[in-house]
């Protein structure tokens, strides 16, 4: 094509030739990009499972899976850890007969307290935004979906921390300063190789040897039986009530939620394997709207145990001796970054199923996510901050003062299956 006068370019006709065709395969890429690491996440953002509870409010143990605590002023903002305060139940018998009297035999009214933590976090993304540069990301639609990518991020990253407070007591950024927390394991844990026995692990309040006691307990088991069937998920709901685990509430029943990982829900749902759910499919009843309170169940068990598939659940390993056992907890965290254990070569190595009653876990929320833009040098270089603060913790109950010295945790247990 020959230069036109008074202009002096050639100019193309071709789209390819001016990156069309490149920019709309970019702009598809880049949408596949915002969507590729979802995984299925459950329980933890479902509304109807969390209480919402203000800093400053006395009142009783609210009956709902999840505590969300958020302060009701602005000085709530600036605390990093709070502890809440509570009624207890009433464990006296009463005065009977006509003959008795009610002055100096009342009932003090006892409190339970429960402390609550967090921390700040915060992620951001930049990129250069002037020139050629600037052309070709947005053509690609880079800075359009900045905010998505960080809203899917702390989604995920919600989901993480949950479940590493549920096996750690608490999420990582908790251990980080100013809070500096420890992450014992869970005092309640479960292997069902052992049954609803003496033979399961015994809690000690010191951290080590309470690792060291679940180690031994894993190494203990023969592998091939540790496994969820119908038969030992009524034993762990039987154990459950040992512990003191408190069951939510629904349609009448009481029940505990169980979190199976993928393994296991497999196996537990093949007709082949002996004592599975599937052998007993056609002669089962459901409850007809389980699905809009429990996300991702798929069966009760004995009018007790509600079965959830967990795409995401954590995986464990033992590593050391029965002097020294060391846990190396597993965890798939934001997008594809996937940290659990891929070996399956002894008993030793072990999925984390979990189990949940009646205020399991607390997210103590004093900061909420929010964005923050910046732009340097006449706009030439961009950036995008998601920050806030909160924590997600195991709710443990102080019965007697606010001071952590007398412990109670009967909100959730891990249940520790062979992989």
């Amino acid at each position: 094509m020959a230069d036109t006068a008074g202009v002096g370019i050639v100019k193309p006709v071709n789209l390819a030739d001016q990156g069309v065709s490149e920019g709309l395969l970019r702009t598809a890429w880049s949408t596949e990009v915002q969507f590729e690491s979802v995984v299925e996440e459950l329980l933890f953002n479902a509304p109807t499972l969390t209480g919402q509870i203000g800093v400053g409010e006395k009142k009783m143990v609210p009956q709902n899976m999840f505590l969300n605590v958020t302060p009701n002023d602005t000085n709530g903002k600036a605390a990093r850890k709070v502890v809440l305060t509570f009624t207890r139940a009433l464990d006296d018998t009463g005065r009977f007969g006509n003959a008795e009297t009610l002055l100096g035999n009342e009932e003090t009214i006892r409190l339970k307290y429960a402390s609550f933590y967090a921390n700040d976090w915060a992620h951001a993304v930049s990129g250069e935004s002037y020139g050629i540069d600037f052309r070709e990301l947005s053509a690609t639609q880079i800075f359009s979906i900045v905010k998505p990518l960080l809203a899917q991020w702390y989604g995920e990253l919600n989901g993480y921390f949950a479940r590493e407070a549920v096996c750690q007591s608490r999420d990582t950024r908790l251990t980080k300063a100013p809070v500096s927390l420890a992450q014992p394991i869970n005092p309640n844990v479960y292997f069902p190789a052992l049954g609803y026995t003496s033979s399961q692990p015994t809690y000690d309040s010191t951290a080590s040897d309470w690792e060291d006691n679940v180690g031994d307990a894993a190494t203990s088991v023969t592998a091939a039986n540790n496994h969820l069937n119908v038969g030992e998920i009524l034993d762990l709901s039987d154990w459950a009530v040992s512990k003191y685990l408190r069951p939510i509430k629904h349609n009448g029943l009481d029940l505990y939620v169980l979190n199976m990982c993928a393994d296991e829900y497999t196996r537990f749902h093949k007709p082949a394997t002996t004592d599975s759910w599937a052998s007993y499919w056609k002669d089962a009843a459901a409850i007809t709207d389980l699905n809009k309170v429990v996300p991702g169940a798929s069966v009760i068990i004995g009018d007790s145990v509600v079965v959830c598939r967990d795409r995401r659940a954590p995986t464990v390993v033992f590593s050391g001796n029965s002097t020294n056992w060391v846990t190396t907890w597993g965890y798939m965290k934001p997008g594809r970054n996937n940290c659990r254990t891929t070996t399956r070569t002894d008993k030793t190595h072990c999925n984390v199923n979990m189990l949940f009653g009646t205020n399991a876990l607390g997210k103590y929320e004093p900061e909420r996510p929010h964005y923050e833009e910046q732009k340097d040098e006449y706009g030439k270089y961009y950036g995008v901050s998601f920050t806030g603060g909160f924590g997600w913790q195991i709710v443990y109950w102080d019965v007697d003062t606010p001071t952590d010295s007398t412990i109670q945790q009967e909100g959730s247990a891990i249940i520790l299956t062979q992989r």
